[in-house]
């Protein structure tokens, strides 16, 4: 801030300097010197400043404890977000006479406000292609059209 105060004030000072200054036959060795005085000011001014480009002081360590401690709650988010789902879906299956192995939620966070959930995943086992199908149609009906219903068998 000082390098910036300095050079304003050399401009200043200078334009003041040559408004009175008169105009004769030596106006150009004025205005010589005069541009001189101000180049000087300016170089001491960068030579004054505390230009420092030190790796300590534009550390980057900071930055990564930040980015890693988002990392956490986005993995903490999405495994929230998870398991909410899923005991909503158990119930409402549950309700309806329908009992999958298990239940996969596959979340999408793309932003700081962007999450969404993308697809769940309905595990059923071979003997039990009815009830996925009741399943399918059940949660076709209650989730939105955007989040994609999938019936899995394992054997």
């Amino acid at each position: 801030m000082q390098f910036f105060s300095t050079v304003c004030m050399a401009a200043i000072a200078s334009a003041l300097f040559r408004m009175l200054v008169p105009e004769n036959r030596s106006a150009k060795q004025i205005a010589l010197l005069i541009a001189g005085l101000f180049i000087l000011a300016g170089v001491n001014a960068f030579k004054s400043a505390d230009l420092s480009f030190d790796k300590e002081q534009y550390s980057y360590e900071a930055d990564a404890d930040y980015i890693g401690f988002s990392g956490d709650i986005n993995r903490e988010l999405q495994k929230k977000i998870c398991s909410d789902m899923s005991d909503k879906l158990y119930s409402l299956l549950n309700s309806a006479g329908i009992y999958p192995g298990e239940i996969h939620v596959i979340v999408n966070i793309s932003g700081l406000y962007s999450i969404s959930i993308t697809q769940v995943k309905l595990v059923f086992s071979e003997d039990q292609r009815s009830a996925a199908a009741a399943a399918e149609e059940l949660l076709a009906g209650e989730l939105p059209p955007e989040i994609k219903v999938a019936v899995v068998f394992e054997g």
